[in-house]
């Protein structure tokens, strides 16, 4: 195998391991080329290692995957990437430690990283078309994620008491979900399609900055009646290496509150939580 091959299936091992069954569903799911600037094609190419991107495009592909930049995903893609440019890997020690084993790992580190790959495999990434249906209006929304994190059959009656929208407007989202391919939805239940899988989050592309405005809006909205469990704040001066580190950190700490995910739970004894997390840069101001 070449080295551009072997880059290639390294890619394509990360695309599958990160919940995208097939490359075009990877392309179409993310915003195709508005979000990677290639067309299918050339991408495909690159999986197949024929041509290898060019560096800016790689970036651009990794945060299309979710893959963040000191994720141990990253690194094994990066150093796959700069083996085939150069055509073996022999100066690569020099440049970069290599990865950890998992012995060598801190046991907090040890257990996200085990984390990270089970919830993997349990991801599952929707398509455009069904991200803008989830986000077409508030009752849609917030229906869909009351499925999303509940288990069997939900009545309307039942979405009704916990959200306080009208039956007939629920009803009205619910049909949606199921033309979407969300939800089943059947006379006056529901329930969701992807029971037992986590749903992945939106990549952080220009293609799905309009969607991710349309969801913090609908959230704003919603928290504004919801009840805060707790919180807390710090300031703390950071370089920008630091800061991604450190945000790689905090995403892989929201990631793992789906370890305490219980959808079976009895609904009388539980309730339906969002953690939220913000940044501020506050000084200097821009």
């Amino acid at each position: 195998m070449n080295n551009a091959k072997f880059f290639g299936s390294v890619l394509a091992k990360i695309r599958k391991d990160q919940g995208f069954p097939s490359a075009h569903q990877f392309f179409k799911g993310v915003g195709g080329s508005r979000s990677l600037g290639m067309a299918f094609m050339s991408y495909w190419d690159i999986e197949r290692g024929k041509k290898l991107p060019k560096s800016w495009r790689l970036k651009a592909i990794m945060a299309s995957l979710g893959v963040g930049l000191h994720s141990a995903e990253a690194q094994t893609l990066v150093r796959a990437y700069f083996k085939a440019l150069a055509g073996s890997d022999e100066l690569l020690g020099v440049l970069s430690v290599p990865i950890a084993s998992g012995a060598d790992l801190p046991s907090r580190e040890m257990a996200e990283a085990a984390t990270q790959r089970a919830l993997a495999q349990l991801g599952v990434n929707l398509t455009m078309e069904q991200w803008e249906l989830r986000v077409r209006d508030m009752v849609t929304h917030v229906c869909q994620s009351y499925l999303a994190n509940t288990s069997g059959w939900v009545t309307v009656k039942e979405l009704a008491e916990a959200t306080k929208f009208a039956p007939a407007a629920i009803k009205k989202a619910l049909q949606a979900l199921k033309a979407g391919g969300l939800a089943d939805f059947s006379k006056d239940k529901a329930r969701t399609l992807f029971e037992g899988k986590v749903i992945q989050l939106l990549p952080l592309t220009p293609a799905t900055a309009p969607i991710r405005m349309a969801l913090r809006k609908n959230w704003d909205g919603w928290l504004a009646n919801s009840k805060r469990i707790g919180s807390k704040r710090r300031t703390i001066r950071l370089n920008k290496e630091n800061l991604g580190q450190y945000r790689q950190h905090l995403d892989n700490a929201i990631n793992l509150a789906e370890i305490y995910a219980n959808p079976t739970e009895n609904r009388k004894d539980s309730a339906v939580y969002l953690v939220d997390t913000s940044i501020f840069q506050v000084f200097p101001k821009e």
